[in-house]
């Protein structure tokens, strides 16, 4: 199922890494609070944790992971099932592997995703797969579009040019955010994109 905003693939996590990223989860304690004024207040109606990994380490990832961290960022070697993801998802969607980081995001219930753009930089689409790992099934919002998500399914698209956010959570939800920082070709953008345009206003307005 695929529509020219988003792209998403059903179950693409096994019932073993489940268990394998929800025990991992349980070891993670990212301390800190240096999160800037605009993350603060989407953070809030999150209403569980964020845990932020920059792994490839270069000067993109270093500037988008510390903008959009909660936490302190963790530069920590992630477990090898992360990069047997990582890898799988490169290959399915055709993504670059130069510039990634991830979350892990633990919410509780009453928690939601407030409507809002991804942060990047010139030159970049903040290109992000979400999976989701512990939850009910939810729909998940894209600029005009509703997605439909259940457990295990992957949604992938250009999370700094479509606004996004979800409707609040019954239960508790857990689910993994990877961030592939891409050149705008490798979606077929340009600079004179009307949505690249949009971003760079929002990215203007952002890093204030």
């Amino acid at each position: 199922m695929e529509s020219k905003n988003y792209k998403i693939v059903k179950s693409f996590i096994t019932d073993n890494e489940v268990t394998l990223i929800l025990d991992w989860l349980k070891t993670l304690n990212h301390s800190g609070d240096d999160a800037n004024f605009h993350l603060k207040e989407i953070s809030k109606s999150l209403k569980g944790k964020s845990y932020i990994f920059d792994v490839s380490k270069t000067d993109k990832t270093k500037f988008i992971t510390k903008f959009q961290s909660v936490t302190d960022v963790s530069t920590d070697t992630p477990p090898d099932f992360i990069f047997d993801i990582i890898n799988r998802i490169s290959e399915e969607i055709n993504l670059p592997k130069n510039n990634i980081f991830f979350q892990i995001v633990d919410m509780n219930k009453g928690g939601k995703i407030a409507a809002h753009y991804d942060a990047s930089i010139d030159g970049i689409i903040n290109y992000k797969c979400n999976i989701s790992v512990l939850s009910d099934d939810y729909d998940f919002f894209i600029d005009k579009e509703k997605i439909n998500i259940k457990e295990k399914d992957m949604y992938c698209f250009e999370a700094s040019l479509y606004k996004h956010w979800t409707e609040e959570f019954n239960n508790r939800r857990v689910f993994l955010s990877f961030g592939f920082l891409v050149p705008y070709s490798t979606t077929n953008r340009t600079e004179n994109d009307p949505r690249v345009r949009l971003s760079k206003r929002i990215e203007r307005y952002f890093m204030k």
